[in-house]
């Protein structure tokens, strides 16, 4: 759930105002490999009620406007980030209460398009290289509600190179159709581009797999983010274990 954190989670986050997510629903591997997806038809019951919460806990710490852009990122690879993303992309555009875009930053380690069934048409990088339309670059997955622009042909670099001229351009033009865009970034300590493009979202959700991420890296992730002017919002605590059955944790 999302909640206010341990002691030692508040700790680890260095006073920095947040929320300690439970989110172990998912069937979370590196997000480069070939886990699918979660199904297309249904949410089980209990994944559905941990995002709803999830989607609550964003909403009341954002303010009320038309138009916003969410950025899902981690610390290092691995940790579900891409699995959250389409997880809260699908759950936004259900029954079509949002126009949802899910746009892949990640181009090192690409994987929407495998995920989803995409191909490997062009994407951001050939936005980033040529300045393309973004409507001749966004693609709808078989099934799903949201679209989705995933990391494209052209060389990665040029995500980090043309950042600042083509990202706020980027934004701009998906505002002007979508309600809700959501960004899967790569990971904070790894990707010099992920942290400059914090100023220019609403917010940042953080995922962290639990009992692997070291705190001292998670502390490290939230303060780069913050020294470019961003606003993280929480930390999704994903696979996190339970050591008393869960029907017992949620009573405590």
């Amino acid at each position: 759930m999302w909640n206010h954190s341990s002691t030692s989670t508040v700790r680890a986050l260095a006073r920095v105002r947040r929320a300690a997510v439970r989110f172990d629903g998912l069937r979370v591997a590196d997000d480069a490999g070939s886990t699918p997806a979660v199904g297309a038809d249904a949410f089980p019951a209990e994944m559905l009620r941990e995002l709803g919460i999830l989607r609550n806990s964003i909403e009341s710490k954002l303010e009320k406007k038309n138009g916003r852009v969410l950025m899902f990122t981690s610390a290092m690879h691995g940790e579900g980030v891409t699995t959250l993303a389409i997880a809260y992309s699908r759950l936004m555009a259900m029954h079509n209460e949002h126009r949802v875009l899910l746009v892949e930053l990640n181009a090192r380690t690409p994987a929407l398009a495998a995920r989803l069934g995409l191909g490997t048409h062009e994407g951001v990088t050939d936005y980033f290289a040529a300045r393309r339309s973004l409507a001749s670059l966004v693609s709808r997955p078989a099934g799903e509600s949201f679209d989705v622009m995933h990391a494209g042909s052209a060389d990665a670099t040029q995500i980090q190179i043309n950042l600042e001229r083509a990202f706020p351009h980027l934004v701009e033009e998906a505002l002007r159709t979508y309600d809700t865009v959501i960004v899967d970034a790569p990971p904070v300590v790894v990707s010099p581009e992920t942290t400059p493009l914090s100023p220019f979202v609403d917010g940042t959700v953080l995922v962290v797999h639990s009992g692997r991420t070291k705190r001292e890296t998670v502390e490290r992730s939230v303060k780069q983010i913050q020294q470019f002017q961003g606003r993280v919002l929480g930390v999704v605590l994903n696979r996190k274990r339970y050591y008393i059955p869960y029907f017992i944790y949620k009573r405590l």
